[in-house]
């Protein structure tokens, strides 16, 4: 009897310590619950996130479609942003002040001059958003990133996700062959993230309006976009960057429609193109002692003198960090959609 008492005095023993960590372990998950909880509501959504992967940096090749589920938290309060279109959209909704960290490029000097706000040092500068300042990452620690095509290769996505390991990171670039669809999708998700459903849609409303107008503006004209940059003059096809916006969602006739798709654009000659000949040029200037303001001198030559776009006064200069940098934004498109309506008046 004396041997069986002592065993339930154990055994009971033994289940109030087995209780007592039990209770340790939930009040610790509790604890941390709640700093995780700190930048956020506490709420998430899952997200199912589509993207280009590429294994290396610097190729135009096609990558590989990937796409994962995230969960996503809403209302984040600390938000690192590497897209330029997330960030316009981000203003429209009027949620600036969750975001801590952007990648402003040196000097901030690849931002639009819509977003020229963000100039501002309350928003910590993570230098190039191709090659991002990961220190400075790690820094900001934000429980949500806003990526591009930029950061969507193996050695730059590694290094975000050791910088922020508790990040959630959603790729937010548009897609460029159905591109005013994945920029509703996008201002839609992000109305979702931060709890501005409605917001979101009065921005998606205003954006089909613009849209269907530079439509009925279009005419029936040849149209070659070309960035021009120290190496040269580089064209755009009718497909993929740019053209996806341009030819495939406004109905922009192409000046070479057998072109090939090259994200870094095909480098042409001046023969190409008094050869092609198109009656409009659109162009932004990339080159280093360039601006928005002036044509690149590679349009100001002999040589092409008597094209149509640059005999008939018919060559459109743009900004180039909205159009380079700024893909996928809200208001970001609605001005590109009033130059070009202004351009085929």
């Amino acid at each position: 009897i004396i041997y069986n008492d002592n065993w339930e005095v154990l055994f009971m023993k033994k289940i109030i310590q087995v209780c007592t960590i039990f209770i340790i372990l939930l009040l610790l998950a509790a604890c941390q619950n709640d700093d995780n909880s700190s930048n956020h509501d506490g709420k998430t959504i899952t997200v199912k996130n589509t993207y280009e992967f590429k294994d290396k940096n610097n190729t135009h090749d096609k990558g590989e479609m990937k796409t994962e589920k995230v969960e996503v938290p809403v209302n984040p309060k600390r938000v690192a942003v590497l897209d330029y279109g997330a960030l316009d959209i981000m203003q429209q909704l009027n949620v600036q002040n969750r975001i801590v960290a952007i990648a402003k490029g040196q000097g901030d000097a690849f931002l639009p001059s819509s977003l020229s706000e963000f100039k501002n040092d309350k928003y910590m500068n993570l230098g190039n958003p191709g090659r991002p300042n990961f220190d400075q990452l790690a820094k900001a620690k934000p429980d949500i990133i806003f990526a591009s095509f930029r950061q969507a290769h193996t050695k730059t996505l590694d290094e975000m996700k050791k910088a922020a390991p508790n990040a959630k990171i959603l790729f937010v670039s548009p897609d460029n062959d159905d591109y005013i669809k994945s920029i509703k999708a996008h201002t839609t998700l992000m109305g979702k993230i931060f709890d501005k459903k409605k917001a979101a849609e009065k921005l998606n409303n205003k954006l089909s309006t613009q849209v269907a107008e530079t439509k009925k503006a279009v005419k029936d004209e040849r149209v070659l976009f070309l960035a021009v940059d120290d190496k040269g003059m580089k064209a755009f096809a009718s497909s993929g960057r740019y053209g996806g916006f341009l030819n495939h969602d406004l109905g922009i006739k192409h000046a070479d429609k057998q072109m090939k798709v090259n994200s870094a654009g095909n480098l042409i000659s001046n023969e190409y193109l008094t050869k092609i000949n198109p009656d409009k040029i659109f162009v932004i200037n990339r080159t280093k002692k360039g601006n928005d303001k002036q044509l690149p001198d590679e349009l100001k030559n002999d040589v092409v003198k008597n094209v149509k776009a640059i005999k008939n006064g018919q060559v459109y200069l743009f900004e180039s960090n909205a159009w380079y940098f700024g893909e996928g934004g809200n208001k970001l498109t609605i001005d590109q959609l009033a130059k070009i309506k202004q351009a085929f008046k």
